[in-house]
């Protein structure tokens, strides 16, 4: 079996289905009908006071400086346990900062007062501990939550800011198999970031990668839809993009290049798999070498599934070392398996030689 390469968040579709309970909103598109579009145009400041509606909206600065401090502090805690890897001491600060915004991530009404956009931002950084975490309905409704907080202080819907949280509500509704939720995220991140990279002058190297982030994105979801010509036209496209905006030498061409041969194997056409896994090899090993040795799991596999053993165990082999040297411990397992599946392979030889044929 194939590594599918780590990018943005972690590996997309491989969480069972669960149902995700957003608070409303979303695409443009989305049958959700968001509160972001409902609120984004209709929000004015006047004089100090936020009109929404036609009824002010004055902040309560005392109680909400309260409210920001008990949060600040709790994701704090959190934050401070996640990077010594104690995801279980961390839960609790996580939960007492969930009961924090409680309010504030549910629907909202007539009379609720709006936000600082300080505040707001706190709850996308508790969005990506909920991430971490792998709280996924929390981190959906975080930011969502944030999407229309930044509304509500008057950030256009085509900023930087919005953009990637509507491609980070792409790949959580990819992690779920919220595959229809997923494309029109991934759709709305496309849709921006090609208009602004339209404009004249030098592409920015962040929005490229956005750009790409969200084809690729694109591309993992139809493959697990079974829409496989559709992902291969996203790598393509994404691949192409990057090469001819941020040259040969960018990092993501590699990750792109092993997720079109992880493609093209899947519908069978080793060949080709082969030959996008081999340059991903090749570039990977100058321009990105952190998942260089998932790479070489991957081209690999390839050659197994050809019937191409021995060259196939050499691959592994150099996979296992370097894994081992970096603590890759998902890679190891992979590895492990795969030469588990290698040596059976081995004890087999007409199978050998009738996927050799068929190949």
């Amino acid at each position: 079996m194939s590594v599918r390469l780590k990018t943005c968040l972690r590996c997309l579709g491989q969480v069972p289905r669960r149902s995700i309970t957003t608070t409303a909103g979303g695409s443009s598109s989305s049958s959700r009908g968001g509160s972001y579009w409902k609120y984004g145009a209709a929000t004015i400041v006047v004089g100090g006071a936020v009109v929404l509606g036609g009824a002010s909206k004055y902040y309560n600065q005392s109680s909400e400086d309260k409210k920001f401090n008990e949060l600040k502090k709790s994701i704090g805690g959190a934050t401070m346990h996640l990077h010594q890897s104690e995801s279980g001491h961390a839960t609790p600060h996580f939960d007492r900062a969930m009961e924090i915004v409680a309010g504030d991530i549910q629907k909202r009404k007539k009379d609720d007062p709006i936000p600082s956009e300080k505040y707001v931002y706190l709850m996308d950084q508790l969005g990506n501990i909920a991430l971490t975490l792998e709280r996924y309905d929390e981190a959906a409704q975080l930011y969502q939550a944030t999407i229309d907080g930044l509304a509500l202080n008057n950030i256009p819907r085509n900023s930087r800011k919005i953009t990637e949280l509507f491609l980070k509500m792409g790949q959580i509704y990819a992690i779920v198999s919220d595959y229809t939720q997923a494309e029109l995220s991934f759709l709305h991140v496309i849709e921006v970031t090609t208009a602004e990279l339209r404009k004249p002058g030098s592409p920015n190297r962040d929005v490229v990668h956005l750009n790409g982030l969200a084809f690729e994105g694109l591309g993992k979801i139809y493959v697990s839809m079974g829409q496989t010509e559709n992902a291969l036209h996203m790598y393509r496209y994404s691949i192409e993009f990057a090469r001819s905006s941020l040259g040969q030498d960018d990092a993501h061409i590699p990750v792109l290049l092993s997720d079109m041969a992880f493609t093209y194997q899947k519908t069978g056409r080793l060949k080709e798999a082969l030959a996008a896994a081999t340059e991903a090899v090749e570039l990977s090993s100058k321009n990105n070498p952190m998942v260089y040795q998932v790479i070489l799991c991957n081209k690999a596999t390839i050659l197994s599934e050809m019937g191409e053993l021995e060259e196939a165990g050499k691959l592994y082999d150099e996979a296992l070392k370097i894994a081992r040297k970096k603590s890759d411990w998902s890679t190891i397992q992979e590895v492990m398996q795969n030469l588990a599946i290698l040596k059976k392979k081995r004890e087999s030889p007409d199978l050998i030689h009738d996927i050799k044929q068929e190949s």
